[in-house]
């Protein structure tokens, strides 16, 4: 029996996947849509009115096609369904909007951030509107915005606005992202501008999970765990990520274990494990069998609820769930139908989690694991059982890896050179805390015990952060690299070839996948040779630091008033570039006191107040004037010193002095580029 014949789900994946891209790249009108479900009602009909049997025999493909094309149809139409749920109808306007919070606020340094759906909207004349739409507010934190809590309804002044998408060279699109996660807007309140003016009272599963959350995140407090063996703790064993600070989350992410603090098949997999261990006993008796998986399905999916739902707990949890209906079934279950059901169920309930780069990795991290970790656990035979364990872990990360490194590189652009140091001692440590989170909870009415138990449970945490900050330190933890979409579709096919060739030993395979490869190296070998070909001058969009490129083939010479945040903003363009030296402008002999002289181009680059209350007798001529630093500036007087040919303005620059720079440019017939509303200002010498 083939793979495609064991895995009936499979073959109905693909289809619905198909259609979810179909509608993102592609998409068709109306007409076709209906076109096509015509065809499809034709199909099954014809299935019915053939009564020869070798005319049924002629045509027996035709409900299978008609199977796929429905299930295709059906990608599509959730799709465009969940489309329509990122809509914001009174995007740009301001005026008094009714909101309801979705989810638990997460307190920001200065703002609340509130997952909020718009109730109605009033709009300047006072006109009520009903207003369906979900939305990101950002509340100014004070006393009162931070005890918001779901369900809370307010009444505030503001004006949402779509987000950004790309604004920058290699940047994040950050509207898509949005989109996807169901949000059409963003906006910020004030805290003289809103109030609180009721609450929900109907019951949700939602907000019971996190009131259960919050309460067992106090047990923990209750113990005296916090700083970053609470962040790490919350993260681990509940979901709970809003204490992690980006120190801890980077030592993680680059030593490789920022996936133990991603619930997920891990914890899943110790809470099934656990349950199953202590209900054994139900094994002997069909009905206890049944009773066992009842109980086994609800404490699968109550942690699941209780995480919040990310499709990482879904995934894992739906798969485990069919694990033990075949187990109470005594059936063996065939791990990638498994695998195909719980991806294919997801898809249905929302179609959007195919974008979500958690179900990807989750998903190519299982089927990694599941094919080569029996594979590579072969390579190595012992009888030492401390050996074995130790064998068998690495088979597992190792495995892991072959599935997730193409994303990771594609997301990320880093891949963690000590993943297998990372993972021997992260896995275990990962393991021992949940078990020992899991009895605190259990025995925290008992006051030695409990103590004892949250003593151990500190420790584990101390040196598991310890062991993982060292790795971090360590030289060379991280390869950093890029690459396209070409590229990782190139490179996934690659694999899934290589696989087949040493399934079916047929040289086609091979052939086809070297060339994928030959491909990748080309592609990127292309990309060095046209940043070879290529001068630019770029003012990046950042809303509190002014930052800006001048490159020369392959030098990159930067300026900015804040090297972390450029560092962040800029590092995608700068891998996918291959520049092969950085170098600060202000140490450059082409460039004093933010004049710059440039590929025969005169650059000033305003960010302080270096031109208040002075005066020449003849202006600087100047090529480009750029305007940024937080600057407030009186452009009569900037003007009666530098005589620009274009001014740009970046987006530290507030709105009202933006248009007063827009009026005075106008008003001399000075050609100006905002990049508040345009984007990154890209100059390419050689066009």
């Amino acid at each position: 029996m083939s793979f495609l014949q064991r895995t009936p789900f499979f073959r109905l994946l693909l289809p619905l996947i198909a259609g979810i891209v179909f509608f993102q790249f592609v998409g068709f009108s109306a007409v076709l849509n209906g076109a096509l479900l015509f065809f499809v009602l034709l199909s099954v009909s014809l299935n019915y009115i053939f009564k020869n049997p070798s005319l049924q025999y002629r045509f027996r493909w035709l409900f299978g096609f008609s199977v796929y094309l429905s299930i295709f149809l059906i990608g599509y139409v959730l799709s465009e369904f969940h489309g329509r749920r990122s809509e914001f109808r009174f995007e740009g306007e301001k005026g008094l909007c009714y909101v309801e919070i979705l989810e638990a606020p997460v307190l920001k340094e200065k703002s609340v951030l509130c997952r909020v759906e718009t109730l109605n909207f009033t709009d300047s004349l006072g006109v009520i509107h009903a207003a369906k739409g979900n939305a990101l507010l950002y509340v100014a934190r004070d006393s009162a915005s931070e005890i918001l809590q779901s369900g809370d309804r307010l009444m505030l002044e503001t004006t949402f606005r779509k987000p950004d998408g790309v604004i920058n060279p290699e940047g994040f699109d950050y509207a898509t992202y949005l989109a996807r996660q169901g949000y059409g807007a963003t906006a910020y309140v004030d805290a003289d501008h809103w109030k609180k003016s009721g609450r929900n009272t109907s019951f949700s599963i939602f907000w019971l999970a996190e009131k259960v959350q919050k309460n067992l995140l106090s047990v923990f407090k209750r113990f005296g765990i916090e700083g970053d063996e609470y962040a790490v703790l919350a993260a681990l064993t509940l979901g709970s990520k809003d204490t992690l600070h980006p120190e801890l989350r980077q030592n993680y992410s680059t030593s490789g274990g920022m996936h133990i603090l991603a619930v997920s098949g891990l914890h899943v997999g110790v809470i099934y494990l656990v349950i199953s261990f202590l209900l054994r006993f139900m094994d002997k008796k069909p009905k206890l069998r049944f009773l066992k998986l009842f109980f086994i399905l609800l404490f699968l999916w109550s942690y699941a609820f209780i995480t919040g739902l990310p499709p990482s707990v879904i995934r894992a949890t739906s798969m485990f769930s069919l694990v033990a209906i075949g187990s109470a079934l005594l059936r063996r279950s065939q791990i990638y139908n498994t695998i195909s059901v719980a991806a294919f169920l997801m898809l249905l309930y929302n179609s959007n989690y195919l974008y979500d780069v958690g179900f990807q990795l989750s998903f190519s991290a299982v089927v990694s694991i599941v094919y080569f970790q029996p594979l590579i656990a072969k390579w190595f035979y012992t009888k030492n059982k401390i050996l074995k364990w130790t064998w068998d872990l690495t088979a597992v990360s190792l495995a892991a890896q072959i599935g997730t490194a193409p994303l990771s590189v594609f997301y990320f652009h880093q891949f963690p050179n000590y993943f297998l140091l990372t993972n021997l001692i992260a896995i275990p440590f990962a393991t021992l805390i949940i078990y020992f989170a899991v009895a605190l909870f259990v025995v925290s009415p008992i006051p030695l015990l409990s103590d004892a138990i949250a003593f151990l449970l500190k420790l584990f945490l101390k040196i598991l952060n310890g062991s993982i900050s060292f790795i971090h330190d360590l030289p060379f933890s991280l390869t950093f690299l890029s690459i396209d979409p070409w590229q990782l579709l190139s490179v996934s096919m690659a694999v899934v070839l290589l696989v087949a060739y040493f399934n079916y030993k047929k040289y086609m395979l091979l052939f086809t996948a070297l060339c994928l490869t030959l491909f990748v190296v080309s592609a990127d070998l292309y990309r060095h040779y046209h940043t070879l070909q290529t001068d630019r001058f770029i003012v990046y969009s950042d809303n509190r630091q002014t930052h800006l490129s001048f490159v020369n083939a392959a030098q990159h010479y930067y300026f900015s008033t804040d090297m972390p945040s450029f560092a962040r903003l800029a590092s995608a363009f700068i891998l996918k570039e291959k520049f092969s030296d950085d170098y600060a402008v202000n140490d450059q002999s082409w460039y004093d006191s933010g004049f710059a002289e440039f590929r025969n181009l005169r650059f000033f680059v305003l960010t302080d107040e270096s031109l208040r209350a002075k005066y020449t007798e003849s202006p600087i001529d100047v090529d480009f004037l750029i305007i940024g630093g937080r600057q407030k500036p009186r452009m009569a007087e900037v003007l009666n010193c530098v005589r620009p040919k274009c001014v740009i303005v970046d987006n530290t620059i507030s709105d009202w002095y933006t248009g007063s720079i827009r009026r005075e440019c106008l008003a001399q017939n000075i050609p100006f580029y905002s990049v508040a509303e345009k984007g990154a200002f890209v100059l390419n010498f050689s066009d």
